[in-house]
Parts: structure tokens; C-alpha cells; sequence
């Protein structure tokens, strides 16, 4: 096998999220098209949700694997090929095998570790030659700590495997931001970051993770930390959100999306608010998720997945987009209309990211303030009017 490819699922999300229904998540809500995108991936590339290969899927925090039966999950894969401390080990059996559905979970992260781990020992095991992540939400964070674990437990052969991760909307939640989801490992060959405009909900701040030494030209040397939740703490190297310096290059293979919509509008969700009724569809919120599959798909083939099956979206990406920013009004309804005031106290209608912590406010930038100007045909609404320059890294508006 060259290509090994793993589908980390977001908070709260079965294994066949999209493509069946359970009490709490109706597969309606997702565009027939795209379905939930992680999981729908998978399925094109394996031809079946069970299969363990040339792709798995991973469950979401909070979830069981499937939707029937809903009360149980599958024993994590912990204890190798990858050799882990105790520590680790001790923390993620926590959440192997049994009923996983937890509220707790799903608002805490705890197990975020334990499912990356998983999948981290999944991609070691199949003997292939690079590893494709993808991910949504939590699971997209999942893919960044997946990484370091490979990178710091794998062999000598596996530490050399290159990573390409692509996150959709990563959010970590609240509590402490560890250094491994703030900072990409060296092994990561590429990456490429999805971050939804319109959802400005508590507890959703993005991370923009930090591009590793040689994407940044540095030659910074990897000192690894002392346990597994500070890995990569002696690593954190140039912010990406921060103000540029004079004569900085862009890095390399490190690519950020801005791109209209809701946290689960970007995965797939195709209802106008982004909420999970399924008599509110929208055709024009649809058009969001399937771009966001295109480009999915664009970048696993780029970078060696083969794919079973053929596209499920015919029309060209330059036409989603120029048909999302013509017909944009439910877009913009979603969180707080086209004209959106930034004087209000602590800017309520602007989205908020940061490559430190989430779970500091003044750790965090404002989306606004450090991806530039919209480009005067995409009509993204724009609140801080000296939000002009961006930060260190360009963006790219979808």
C-alpha cells in the first residue's frame, strides 16, 4: 500500500455520520452530494464504511462508531505499533471499546488523544508509505496530534513517513490548548487549513497550527518535551496569525481557506442556519460543502489517494464559488446579517482563531484582522475596516 488514508469524524459523530440516521442526527441535514464529508471520503476511496483499508474512519469525542447498534464502540488501537508511554497509554484506554456516548465528552475533548492515537497506530500499521489525514472539528485537531504521535513513538522507518493533513474547520474547545495541537510535527509534508466565516458560537475558536521548521525555512532542531501533552512545547515556532516581518517568505506546503458558512456547513450540512433540521435545506448553504468536498478530494489525489469513486459534484469549483458569493444571503444570515458591527464590546459578529490557546481571550486574533481584505467580488462581511495587511500567512478566500 503507498497511501494509507484516515477520516478523523468531529465531535459528537458516528462512523457512517451522513450516511444513516440516528435519533439525534438525521442524514437529511447533509447534502446528498457530499453526505459528511470525512466519512464520505472514506467511502469513495474504500467503496465500504467498515473497510479498515486503504482508509479507516475514526469516531468523533463524544460518540460511538456506529449508528446501529448506537450504545457501544470498538476497541482503540493503543498498545502498538507505536511505542507509548505510560502515561498516554494509561489516559486513552480510558475511552477504548464500550459505551462512549458521553455529553461530557463532547463538551470537554478528553479523549481527543486516545482517538488520535488510534489512528496514529492505524496508519503505522498499514505499511504504507505516506499517511493522509483528514479531518473536521475535533477530528481535524486529531489529525495535527496524530502526527506528533507518529513522530515522536514510531520506529526510525515510520518517524520518516511523510503526513498531509487537511483540516476542515479544526477547533480544539475549551480548556488547555497542548502544544501538539498548536504546532505541526516535522513529519508533516503538507497541510492545508479550512476555517468557516460565519460561525461565531462560544467555545468554537480555531487553530491555525503553527507551520513546522522546514515549511518556514527554519532550521530549528526538534527537541521533543518530557510527556506526551508537551511534546511539542520547545517547538512552537513562528505564528502564522501574527503581523508579518519585513522580507518574510510565505512557507511552504502550508495552505489557509477562509470559506463561508457555519462550523458544520464546511463538513457538509446543508441546512440554511447550519443547525440540524432537516425541513430547513438550502440549496445555496449545499453549494459551501460541496466546494469544500472538491477541494477535499483536489488536494488527497494530489497528494496519492486513489479514489473508487468518481466525484459526486459535477459542477466546476470556480462555478460553486462564484454561485455561493452571488446568492449569499443565508450565508450572511447566519451570524448577524451582511453588515456586521464590530464596535459592539469584544466585536460579537467577528469569528476568533489563534495558533497559542483558545482558552485565553487575549490568546486569540480575530478572523479579520489577520487574513486580509476579501477580494472586492466575494462579498465575506467585513467589520474591521483596518484589517488591511493579515498576518504572516496569506489567506485564500474560497
Amino acid at each position: 500500500m503507498t497511501v494509507f488514508t484516515v477520516s478523523f469524524c468531529g465531535t459528537a459523530c458516528t462512523r457512517d455520520e451522513g450516511e444513516a440516521s440516528r435519533s439525534d442526527s438525521d442524514l437529511r441535514i447533509y447534502d446528498p452530494a457530499t453526505g459528511y464529508i470525512p466519512v464520505r471520503v472514506h467511502k469513495e476511496i474504500s467503496g465500504d464504511l467498515h473497510a479498515t483499508g486503504p482508509s479507516v474512519t475514526v469516531r468523533g469525542v463524544g460518540q460511538n462508531d456506529w449508528s446501529q447498534p448506537g450504545n457501544t464502540s470498538e476497541p482503540l488501537m493503543l498498545s502498538g505499533p507505536l511505542k507509548v508511554p505510560g502515561d498516554l497509554l494509561n489516559e486513552a484506554q480510558k475511552y477504548s471499546g464500550g459505551d462512549r456516548r458521553s455529553t461530557t465528552s463532547s463538551l470537554t475533548g478528553w479523549e481527543a488523544a486516545a482517538l488520535a492515537l488510534h489512528g496514529a497506530n492505524l496508519a503505522a500499521a498499514s505499511g504504507a508509505q505516506a499517511y493522509n489525514f483528514i479531518g473536521h472539528s475535533r477530528g481535524a485537531v486529531e489529525c495535527v496530534m496524530a502526527a506528533w504521535f507518529l513522530q515522536a513513538y514510531g520506529s526510525p522507518e515510520v518517524k520518516n513517513i511523510p503526513v498531509r493533513i487537511l483540516a476542515i474547520d479544526p477547533v480544539p474547545g475549551p480548556g488547555t490548548w497542548y502544544g501538539i495541537l498548536t504546532q505541526l510535527s516535522p513529519n508533516v509534508a503538507s497541510y492545508v487549513g479550512v476555517t468557516a466565516w460565519d460561525h461565531l458560537d462560544t467555545g468554537f475558536n480555531g487553530v491555525v497550527p503553527r507551520p513546522n521548521a522546514r515549511m518556514a525555512g527554519s532550521t530549528q532542531a526538534l527537541t521533543l518535551g518530557g510527556d506526551w501533552m508537551s511534546l511539542a512545547d520547545n517547538y512552537q515556532l513562528t505564528d502564522p496569525l501574527a503581523p508579518p516581518k519585513s522580507g518574510a517568505a510565505q512557507p511552504t506546503e502550508y495552505k489557509l481557506f477562509a470559506c463561508r458558512g457555519r462550523h458544520g456547513t464546511v463538513a457538509g450540512n446543508t441546512t440554511a442556519d447550519g443547525q440540524y433540521d432537516p425541513a430547513n435545506l438550502s440549496p445555496s448553504v449545499g453549494r459551501v460543502g460541496q466546494l469544500v468536498y472538491k477541494l477535499a478530494r483536489a488536494y488527497l489525489t494530489e497528494w496519492g489517494t486513489a479514489f473508487a469513486a468518481k466525484s459526486a459534484v459535477e459542477q466546476p469549483a470556480l462555478q460553486l464559488r462564484q454561485e455561493i458569493h452571488l446568492d449569499h444571503a443565508q450565508l450572511d444570515a447566519m451570524a448577524g446579517g451582511p453588515l456586521r458591527d464590530s464596535v459592539k464590546p469584544l466585536r460579537p459578529y467577528v469569528r476568533r482563531v489563534s495558533s497559542i490557546s483558545g482558552s485565553i481571550p487575549w490568546n486569540t486574533y480575530y478572523l479579520e484582522d489577520v487574513v486580509g481584505d476579501p477580494p472586492y467580488r466575494q462579498p465575506y462581511p467585513v467589520t474591521a475596516a483596518a484589517a488591511k495587511d493579515g498576518g504572516w500567512v496569506r489567506w485564500t478566500f474560497l
